[in-house]
């Protein structure tokens, strides 16, 4: 029996470790799922390593911020 895992653990998981391109599939998950981590896209100080990248600024416009 397998459970899936919350792709926002994954996405933390991802950042922590530097695996940028690994980040933003699992961030393209989370957008699509609604996830409130959505939210903290532009003011967390976690994804600093990730906002010079043109697809943060892509995930920004997606949710709106």
């Amino acid at each position: 029996k397998r459970k899936s895992v919350d792709p926002e653990v994954i996405a933390w998981a991802a950042i922590g470790l530097g695996n940028t391109d690994e980040t933003f599939d699992y961030l393209d998950k989370v957008l699509s799922e609604h996830s409130n981590m959505a939210v903290r896209l532009k003011v967390d100080p976690a994804f600093d390593s990730l906002r010079n990248d043109p697809r943060f600024k892509d995930l920004l416009h997606r949710v709106h911020l």
